[in-house]
């Protein structure tokens, strides 16, 4: 009799260890399943760590994966007739399975595997299922924000440059004309070449570009960077058929390009439109005959300080610099070498009057640096 009540009890405690290991298995796994930020490949590689913990035979059990082109498995992952498996499916579309094996010969006599650990297996690969669907349904949400952001600031460029071409005094048709061919350039890419011929008159819709003059021996001169809304390469307008400078595409960019010709009607037909043009002329001279006093009449300090305040104030209209702007496109903006303006800049960050990082180079002291390059 004793001995009929010992073994009663001792199937209801391996009844309910065996309950708390698929418990604590399926707990487990529920807390990995809550982590869609990390890769799906270390998921899973988690996860074959976790399953086996809810089996009897824990030490001899080893679980394959295999799921949206991954394959992944326990360390000594043999395939054995002791196995049972279970599909992943995603509206009735299976994705991937789940495979547990027993590495070594069992001699059981209630069967291999538990009903109990089928069903176990079942609502694993179901889990894994749901986090894979709800994890793609996130991607999916995400990309479609992303893609309305991108969508909504290309409208936004799109109504503030043709705001600009208005405030140019342009017609729609006019408008209609410059906007007719817009090409891309890529990071680096030359968007024209100095001595080559001039066929197009520029406009910068989106992005950043610089202006420079081609010396000897790679030696060069920048003599000024583009935003959007601006003009590239109207000294090519009347005169001499060929671009005075060449233009390089700092960040990726689009610009509008209007024949030569088309160009210059524009300028003949809208009076309006032809004093804004010598408005922009009159600007632009001035700026450069400014740059080229600094240069001449300068020492280090105050060309630098100058190329930050115009950089600054002119092109990011923020104390921050960002990095798309090399210290070598700087040193030639102040006509001086690179290392001496990285001296100049290590002093100034030493003086805490501005403060370089992987961002780019943050003004901490505009009044003093103004001060710098009035003395400079």
């Amino acid at each position: 009799m004793h001995k009929k009540e010992d073994s009663s009890l001792k199937d209801i405690l391996d009844n309910l260890n065996e309950k708390t290991k698929e418990l604590n298995c399926i707990y487990r796994l529920d807390e990995l399943l809550n982590d869609f930020d990390s890769p799906f490949e270390d998921i899973l590689k988690r996860s074959v760590e976790i399953i086996p913990t809810g089996w009897r035979y824990s030490d001899l059990c080893k679980v394959r994966i295999r799921c949206n082109g991954l394959d992944i498995y326990s360390p000594g992952f043999i395939k054995t007739d002791l196995a049972q498996s279970a599909n992943i499916t995603i509206e009735n579309a299976i994705i991937g399975t789940i495979q547990i094996c027993y590495i070594k010969p069992l001699r059981i006599e209630k069967g291999i595997f538990l009903f109990e650990e089928s069903r176990l297996l079942k609502t694993i690969a179901e889990k894994i299922a749901k986090f894979i669907h709800y994890k793609d349904l996130r991607k999916s949400i995400d990309e479609l924000k992303i893609s309305n952001q991108q969508a909504n600031a290309e409208v936004k460029t799109e109504n503030n440059f043709q705001n600009w071409l208005q405030s140019l005094h342009l017609t729609d048709s006019e408008i209609e004309t410059i906007l007719k061919i817009q090409v891309d350039f890529k990071k680096g890419e030359a968007i024209c070449k100095q001595g080559a011929i001039s066929s197009y008159i520029m406009i910068l819709k989106e992005g950043l570009t610089k202006n420079y003059l081609e010396g000897n021996q790679q030696k060069g001169f920048n003599f000024s960077f583009i935003k959007p809304f601006d003009f590239i390469a109207l000294s090519s307008l009347y005169g001499e058929n060929v671009y005075h400078f060449s233009g390089t595409a700092i960040t990726p960019c689009r610009i509008c390009l209007v024949e030569r010709e088309t160009f210059i009607q524009l300028v003949n037909n809208n009076q309006a439109f032809a004093e804004e043009i010598m408005k922009w002329y009159c600007r632009i001279t001035a700026s450069h005959l400014k740059r080229l006093s600094a240069i001449s009449n300068k020492q280090a300090l105050g060309k630098v300080a100058d190329v930050l305040i115009y950089l600054s104030e002119k092109i990011f209209e923020s104390n921050m610099i960002q990095s798309v702007i090399s210290r070598k496109d700087m040193a030639e903006l102040a006509g001086m070498s690179t290392e001496s303006a990285v001296r100049v800049l290590s002093e100034l960050k030493k003086d805490k009057i501005i403060n370089i990082h992987h961002k780019g180079i943050e003004i901490l002291n505009m009044k003093l640096l103004q001060t710098l390059s009035k003395v400079g």
